[in-house]
């Protein structure tokens, strides 16, 4: 299968200095007309070996000139004076970085006391670690880079927090740090055959034309995996992101076990934050329906590593109760999933309390959360 990506202009550098040139950013000027101090603004190649003579963004001196001139070589191009060189590549690659560090630090905070348990932060730590690795591919940035044009919250954002989210579960399930990375890309780019479709993204109705091209998203992102040259076992796990435990899902209505074990991991984790991204659930209602749901849509032992494990409000989180009334998260150790213990400090009226009290989500099941502030 071919594709034509409408940003595939965007996938080397080379391509990229096409476009400066285009609009001008770059000035191809004959080497008598060079000056001391212009900036080159491609890198400058013997023409008989093809060795590296002047390297991209060298100010030139009259000395290089002359070597230039004297190696036959008749025009170079050069940088426009003023103008910022940027390759959004870059830009991209710091900026994941940052996100998918604090969303792991969002879900499994460094402090002990912070999680619901002091395995989490040696998890977190072995996350961290592995999702530096991950961003450090190209291939990798230049896929997250398209997903960021294509729709920033639907695909970019989304599948920082399912990656976050997949690491965290894999540490809890004891997978080792290879393991990790195949499980942490695969959730990175879960999604990445929605290029083929953008329109459809963020549809909450879809004619059964629509519906059924939908599917075909995580065969589409199959073939481009494949294509840019990712591993066999992340390409599977793309492909099944969308198997259901009991074999309703697709492509292919595999059942239980015969799902790969990271595509189920992926499911679970791109479920938990499609819930409260793209459907507007709050955090405890996805809980509870991921907790419902397991055995029937997903791995219940993936459930359990997922909401027994981490902190759905993390320690410190200013939040309304369903009772309108104000107060912080206090204590996520004490009770599993989305029922933290709460030190309340405002009542319904938003008015302060003379003593503050506390509110154990574990033992006023009728109470929760409704929003964090």
């Amino acid at each position: 299968m071919v594709y034509d990506y409408s940003y595939s202009c965007l996938k080397s550098e080379s391509a990229l200095n096409r476009i400066r040139k285009d609009v001008g950013i770059l000035i191809k000027k004959k080497v008598k007309a060079l000056e001391s101090g212009m900036v080159l603004a491609e890198t400058v190649r013997c023409p008989e070996s093809n060795t590296m003579l002047l390297k991209e963004g060298t100010i030139l001196s009259d000395a290089m000139i002359a070597t230039l001139e004297a190696r036959s070589i008749f025009d170079v191009w050069i940088a426009e004076p003023y103008t910022l060189m940027i390759n959004p590549q870059e830009t991209i690659a710091e900026e994941l970085k940052k996100i998918l560090l604090k969303r792991i630090s969002t879900y499994a905070p460094g402090t002990p006391d912070a999680n619901t348990s002091d395995k989490m932060v040696e998890i977190a730590k072995k996350a961290k670690e592995v999702a530096l690795h991950i961003v450090k591919q190209p291939e990798i940035v230049k896929i997250s880079m398209e997903m960021r044009i294509i729709n920033s919250k639907l695909l970019y954002h989304h599948a920082i927090s399912t990656c976050a989210l997949s690491l965290l579960v894999a540490g809890i399930m004891g997978f080792g740090k290879a393991n990790m990375e195949v499980i942490g890309t695969a959730a990175l780019l879960h999604d990445c055959g929605c290029f083929e479709m953008p329109h459809l993204l963020g549809m909450n109705q879809r004619n059964q034309q629509q519906e059924a091209l939908w599917k075909e998203h995580p065969a589409y992102g199959y073939y481009l995996a494949k294509e840019r040259n990712f591993r066999e076992e992340i390409c599977e796990i793309i492909h099944h992101h969308h198997e259901n435990w009991n074999g309703t899902g697709y492509p292919n209505q595999l059942r239980g076990e015969n799902i790969p074990i990271g595509a189920s991991i992926v499911s679970v984790c791109g479920s938990y934050d499609g819930l409260i991204r793209q459907e507007n659930y709050q955090n405890y209602q996805a809980i509870e329906f991921i907790y419902g749901t397991g055995d029937v849509f997903f791995d219940s032992n993936i459930v359990n590593a997922l909401c027994d494990n981490l902190a759905v409000y993390p320690l410190g989180s200013l939040v309304r109760l369903s009772t309108n009334e104000v107060g912080v998260v206090s204590n996520v150790r004490k009770n599993k999933g989305p029922r933290p213990v709460v030190r309340v400090f405002f009542n319904k009226f938003n008015k302060p309390y003379l003593q503050a009290k506390e509110v154990d989500l574990g033992k006023e099941l009728t109470i929760f959360i409704k929003e964090i502030l």
